[in-house]
């Protein structure tokens, strides 16, 4: 027996779906071709406009390549540390590209303000190798690891210890443990002070958080510093070479 209202609601639903599909597809080029319209901007040296475009997409879908464009924009906009900001977002969604560390170093040879490193070679190491992967990266790797160990931990218990059963028991252990580690360091370092770029032309360092208290040093465009604590319109910063100070909220941006 046949349900015409089955049928209509059957066909109401097909319909509408249909429609989603569509209007998702639509969007979906839509939002391509604004894309290559930005492309094209950049190409024509319109970098300005460009660099508007590419922001307004960077709202709704953050990604690394449109991190990196923005930066290309900024820096032949001659905005270095808009510039040095962005390519610092790109390499945080995507650490090992290689274009945006190259752009990245370009772009730091270029700052007038030159900060000497002064952490422990050892901490240098350990914080460069941490830049380089992501902390989603680590944690999936150390749980992969983890359940491959629970996986031989039942085997043997099943068919008995065997020295070979054994040692991949032992090492698989020992990398979850290893893998655990880098990703608690991982997640230590970036909570250990939010990283921001000096955004404009010269930044005032002083050692309190209002302008009148005395001026300590001045930072240039560009630079990356270490965000420490915070007040209403200021943030308290530090250097690598150890040097700290409050500076005008206004005058930085939290990478």
């Amino acid at each position: 027996m046949n349900h015409p209202q089955r049928k209509s609601a059957r066909l109401t639903i097909l319909t509408a779906c249909f429609g989603i599909m569509l209007f998702a597809a639509s969007a979906r080029a839509g939002g391509l071709d604004d894309f290559q319209n930005a492309n094209q901007l950049y190409r024509e040296e319109h970098y300005q406009d460009a660099a508007r475009s590419y922001e307004s997409f960077l709202k709704e879908r953050p990604s690394a390549e449109l991190y990196y464009n923005l930066a290309n924009a900024y820096f032949k906009d001659r905005k270095l540390g808009l510039a040095i900001l962005q390519y610092e977002r790109a390499l945080r969604l995507a650490p090992r590209d290689r274009d945006s560390r190259a752009n990245l170093t370009y772009a730091n040879r270029l700052i007038e303000y030159e900060v000497k490193d002064k952490r422990p070679w050892y901490l240098k190491v350990l914080q460069d190798g941490l830049a380089k992967v992501t902390l989603k990266e680590c944690l999936v790797a150390a749980l992969s690891f983890y359940l491959v160990f629970l996986v031989v931990s039942c085997l043997s218990l099943v068919v008995g210890t065997r020295w070979r059963l054994a040692s991949v028991w032992l090492s698989l252990l020992t990398l979850s443990v290893f893998l655990a580690a880098v990703s608690f360091l991982k997640f230590t370092n970036s909570g250990a002070g939010a990283q921001a770029v000096v955004t404009s032309h010269k930044a005032e360092v002083r050692y309190g958080p209002s302008k009148s208290d005395r001026l300590a040093f001045r930072l240039s465009e560009g630079l990356k510093v270490t965000v420490r604590d915070k007040k209403p319109d200021w943030f308290r910063i530090s250097l690598l070479d150890g040097q700290s100070g409050w500076v005008a909220e206004s005058e930085v941006t939290i990478i």
